[in-house]
Order: C-alpha cells, then sequence, then structure tokens
C-alpha cells in the first residue's frame, strides 16, 4: 500500500511539474497582458513604437494602424511579411480581452483596412480578393462574434470613383476616405473625399479642397477625420516625402491651409495611416524604418488641441 502511495505522489509531481512547465513557457512565448492599449506604458509628447513585438513587429509592414474598439476590447490591425509557422504572408491580425487578459495575435477572418464605426457595432474591412470599394465590406456586433460580410454601397453607385481606401466616420457617419477618378491632377487620380450620410444612404462623394488636394503629381491619402469633423489629419508627399499634414474645419465649412507636423511627428523616414484611439487620447500612425519594417507609432494627442486653438485664433 505504501508503495502505491508514493508511487501515486510521483505521477501527481509529475504532471504538475509538467503543466507548470508548459504554462511556463507559454508566459515566456507571450506576455500576460491586462491594461487598456495591451498593457503598453502611455507614451509622452515624443512618438514611440506602439507594442513592439507584438503589433510592430520587425521586418514586417504594418499596412496600417490599429484599430482599437470602442470599449477597448479588441483590436485588428493588417501585417504584411508576417512570418506565422512556416508561412511568411500578408496577413489581417487580431487580439482580443477575455476576462481581463489579452489573447495571443491571430489571424483575423477580415484582411485589410479593418476600421469600427464610432459606436463600435460595424468593423469595416477589405476582403483579400478585393482591393477596391466594391470590396469594402462591414460586419455587424452580434452577442457572440460578429456577422456575416455585407458589402457597403458606396462606391457602386458612383462608377465615376474607382477606387477608395483608409476610411475614417465622423459622428453622424459622415465618411473620408482615399478614392480614385480619371482626370485629377493629383498624383495618378487619387485624392481625399467626403461623403455624407443622409437617411442611411451616403451622397455623391465631394472632392477636398486643392490645399489639401494639391495637385502636380502629388500623393495626397491614409486621411483621418476628427469624429466631430473639426480637424483632419492625413499624409501627402508636397514636400518630396510622405509627412503628416493636419487642417482645421471652419465653422463656414472650408478648410484652413494644410499645416506639416514637423518634428518629432515626421523625420524624413515616411510616416502615414494616422488615427486617433477611441478615447482622444492617443494618435497612432505608421513610420518607416531602416529595411522592409513599417511600424506603428503613438503619441499623447494633447498637441492636437493646442495647435488647434492657435490656428483658428491666427485666422480670427
Amino acid at each position: 500500500m505504501m508503495k502505491k502511495n508514493n508511487l501515486r505522489i510521483i505521477v501527481i509531481l509529475f504532471l504538475w511539474f509538467c503543466l507548470t512547465s508548459v504554462h511556463a513557457q507559454n508566459t515566456e512565448t507571450f506576455p500576460i497582458l491586462k491594461g487598456e492599449y495591451l498593457d503598453q506604458t502611455p507614451p509622452g509628447d515624443k512618438p514611440v513604437v506602439f507594442a513592439p513585438g507584438i503589433i510592430s513587429v520587425d521586418s514586417t509592414i504594418e499596412h496600417g494602424s490599429p484599430a482599437f474598439s470602442p470599449d477597448g476590447n479588441e483590436v485588428f490591425w493588417q501585417s504584411n511579411y508576417r512570418q506565422l509557422g512556416k508561412d511568411t504572408q500578408i496577413y489581417g491580425m487580431t487580439m482580443r480581452r477575455i476576462d481581463g487578459q489579452w489573447t495571443k495575435p491571430e489571424v483575423s477572418p477580415y484582411y485589410s483596412q479593418m476600421v469600427f464605426s464610432l459606436d463600435g457595432k460595424r468593423l469595416h474591412f477589405i476582403p483579400s480578393e478585393s482591393n477596391n470599394m466594391e470590396g469594402v465590406h462591414f460586419v455587424e456586433k452580434q452577442k457572440e462574434g460578429w456577422g456575416k460580410p455585407v458589402k457597403l454601397d458606396l462606391i457602386p453607385r458612383f462608377p465615376e470613383l474607382k477606387y477608395a481606401y483608409s476610411l475614417s466616420f465622423t459622428n453622424d457617419g459622415t465618411v473620408y476616405f482615399f478614392g480614385h477618378a480619371e482626370g485629377l491632377g493629383t498624383r495618378n487620380g487619387f485624392a481625399i473625399y467626403r461623403a455624407e450620410l443622409i437617411d442611411g444612404v451616403y451622397a455623391k462623394p465631394e472632392l477636398l479642397p486643392s490645399s489639401i488636394n494639391m495637385g502636380e503629381n502629388v500623393l495626397n491619402w491614409t486621411p483621418f477625420i476628427a469624429p466631430d469633423e473639426s480637424y483632419l489629419i492625413f499624409s501627402s508627399n508636397r514636400l518630396g516625402q510622405q509627412d503628416l499634414y493636419i487642417s482645421f474645419r471652419v465653422d463656414d465649412g472650408s478648410w484652413t491651409d494644410p499645416q506639416n507636423l514637423g518634428e518629432p511627428f515626421n523625420t524624413g523616414r515616411g510616416e502615414r495611416f494616422p488615427t486617433l484611439s477611441p478615447d482622444g487620447k492617443y494618435l497612432f500612425f505608421s513610420r518607416w524604418f531602416e529595411g522592409e519594417n513599417e511600424d506603428v507609432m503613438w503619441v499623447n494627442a494633447d498637441f492636437i488641441h493646442k495647435l488647434k486653438e492657435e490656428t483658428l485664433s491666427e485666422k480670427n
């Protein structure tokens, strides 16, 4: 009997050791993250890389900024040339916070350019088999997960527009996007558009003014519109490199001349894909580094409000 009890104790200890070893390995492979924004230390007035080794991975192209749900419990992003197992591909990625803890990054069923509606009830995306606006879909939030994809009925009703990307929404549903139409003086006909949502249907998209859509073969793209539509941040190569610019909307609907954000936001390496965190505290954007590496940056967004006050007071 003594020998059997000893054997049982040995087996139990062995199993406990195996389980704790596996748990330790999993912990070493991916950290325990419980806080807001993947438990990352909040940035100050200078941009820093966001979630290094988790979202911002070396030798990959983070093609866009992370899309966090308004409740802060879900995030989507696009990662180009990311290696998962033996495969190196372009992936839509996602993480969720379940019972207070963030899951490991996993492949998302939504391929590219994920963006939430401001109420969090819709997730817009581009599926892998399409790269034009006819391929933009959305899914509705359900009690458990997301519903079936539905095509967004915007560009199909306006055939003069052949393309759209980088959707950004206001509180009333107005959408800003990077679109394409023949005959524009901008690079290859690409420009930034605005379309109002009227009685649940999008009106014909309008081209933003030439101060924003500067011509002469200039690329103006990846727009982000403030939820209250008071400012627009976008990327432009009007000075020869991809920099972030900001323009403020005046009460009469006009826009101030775009300002280059300058250092430390622009570096000469190439910055694009600006977006604001759901709580309005942080500005996310992407920046190129050496080699084929584009990382996500984040910075405290207080500078936007200060710049707005300065700009509009000078205008008045």
